[in-house]
């Protein structure tokens, strides 16, 4: 796992909210995880509240595109502007930009705090 930089890291939990599948979170999730962001309901900790959120957000979809505008990564650190655009099931359509921020140890994320742009 310790050749995982953290803006890998980052690029691989952003694949998986674009495509709603977490299963592979344990490679670059750590299982002490803290997500002070959250579902806006308080931090979500674990492998599995990470999975949570990619399924949380995926399901409230009917269409979604996500995609890194700028990413950076210095030693446990990776920041990135993510493009969130779709159609929700209620037909509101969204398009708007969140800036995320991921700590890393061991090859996988221990932190992460996000806001929108």
């Amino acid at each position: 796992m310790g050749a995982n930089t953290a803006a890998s890291v980052l690029k691989a939990m952003v694949a998986m909210f674009a495509s709603g599948d977490p299963s592979t979170a344990s490679a670059v999730v750590a299982e002490d995880y803290l997500d002070h962001q959250g579902l806006g309901t308080g931090p979500i900790q674990g492998i599995e509240g990470f999975a949570l959120v990619v399924r949380t957000n995926h399901d409230a979809y009917k269409h979604q595109e996500i995609s890194i505008e700028d990413l950076f990564g210095v030693a446990d650190r990776a920041v990135a502007r993510i493009r969130w655009r779709g159609q929700r099931y209620d037909g509101g359509h969204v398009d708007r930009e969140t800036i995320d921020i991921i700590r890393v140890a061991d090859g996988r994320a221990i932190e992460h705090w996000g806001a929108r742009a």
